[in-house]
């Protein structure tokens, strides 16, 4: 949902198509649209979700949520999900001006909450948001059969994109990667966000297949958990399918907090990222991302650099571990709580020390 009379405007131009030669007809527009705005907020900000539908809605800061629980089970097998905390997590990043949100990715606990949370958390999501700003929703599997029904049951909820992994563990070939994304698509319908993470599911989608997955119609972005920057491993392949998918429906974001400058100057328009469940830290992703569209490289260094404490708090341990800490949240077994980690008390000081200093936003946690 644009935010502000700027953004609305802005929204409404784009959509209705217009441009203008005469600097006075375009203001006297403006002026129309800014008296409709103001007369009719309650309406707009009671709209119907707002949803993303194409690969040029997939721009700016999209935090992959995490799922906090409640301390009912000390066993953390069955926790209950804290809808109280989410609430105010939510309110937190929408007022910092991200451009979506993504409930039920690996930061969400994907792997370890039910079915069925992963299925209400999602709707509440998407009712709680109120479509304040688009939901992508976490629908990966390793197994092609279950990531397609899980997808359907989602489409019941909400006609929402579908953030999906490659295959874990079993790590497809890449013919088996390219029919795993083309059968959700074509069993399915729903708008698909390709996630390549090697470093956890050990399988890696080439630049050929991401390539060949882009003229699908419902494969609309890739999620890039690689080491893209200026001579890293994969810096070439991901440039590689930026400038071959020039032209289709199709968007590159990235999935390493730390990078995200990097990315938008290989040509990507986004980041999922863990490190902006944090509100201070999401303010510095979106104020980047709004200085790389204005042209303000150098701004856009300065606040890349200004997010390194947060990003190396976040995964100081595998993420979600950090996030449990930050949020005073359990997590799910074999998840377990940063203190309980090797060398924990001390990771769990200097998390606590970043909470009082920089992100205080989190002291309602505590």
């Amino acid at each position: 949902m644009p935010r502000g009379k700027t953004a609305f405007l802005s929204k409404k131009r784009n959509f209705c198509g217009l441009t203008f030669q005469n600097e006075t007809k375009k203001e006297v527009v403006e002026c129309y649209f800014l008296k409709l705005f103001s007369e009719n907020q309650g309406y707009f900000s009671k709209l119907p979700h707002m949803q993303i539908t194409s690969s040029s809605q997939l721009c700016g800061v999209f935090p992959a949520l995490f799922t906090p629980l409640k301390n009912d089970d000390p066993r953390c097998l069955h926790n209950s999900i804290d809808y109280d905390k989410a609430k105010k997590m939510i309110d937190d990043l929408v007022e910092a001006g991200v451009h979506g949100l993504i409930p039920t990715g690996t930061t969400g606990q994907s792997a370890t909450i039910t079915a069925k949370q992963h299925l209400d958390f999602i709707k509440f999501t998407l009712d709680y948001a109120d479509g304040r700003v688009p939901i992508i929703a976490g629908a990966g599997s390793n197994s092609t059969r279950e990531s397609i029904a899980i997808i359907n049951e989602i489409l019941k909820i909400a006609e929402i994109p579908m953030l999906c992994v490659t295959g874990y563990y079993n790590n497809p070939p890449q013919e088996g990667i390219y029919a795993h994304f083309k059968a959700l698509s074509s069993e399915t319908g729903a708008k698909i966000i390709l996630y390549n993470v090697p470093g956890r599911t050990a399988s890696y989608i080439h630049p050929n297949t991401a390539i060949k997955l882009a003229e699908d119609k419902n494969i609309i972005g890739l999620k890039q958990s690689v080491d893209f920057r200026v001579g890293e491993i994969y810096c070439e392949d991901t440039k590689s399918i930026i400038e071959q998918t020039k032209g289709m429906d199709f968007a590159l974001l990235s999935g390493e907090c730390g990078a995200f400058i990097d990315m938008l100057k290989h040509g990507g328009t986004g980041l999922i990222s863990a490190t902006s469940n944090i509100p201070e830290a999401a303010k510095i992703f979106v104020e980047l991302y709004n200085s790389f569209e204005k042209g303000e490289l150098e701004k856009c260094y300065k606040l890349q650099d200004d997010s390194r404490d947060y990003v190396e708090a976040v995964f100081c341990r595998k993420n979600p571990i950090p996030l449990g800490s930050f949020f005073n949240s359990p997590l799910l077994l074999p998840l377990l709580s940063v203190k309980d980690t090797e060398h924990g008390e001390e990771a769990e000081a200097r998390i606590q020390k970043l909470i009082k200093e920089k992100a205080q936003s989190l002291l309602k946690y505590s």
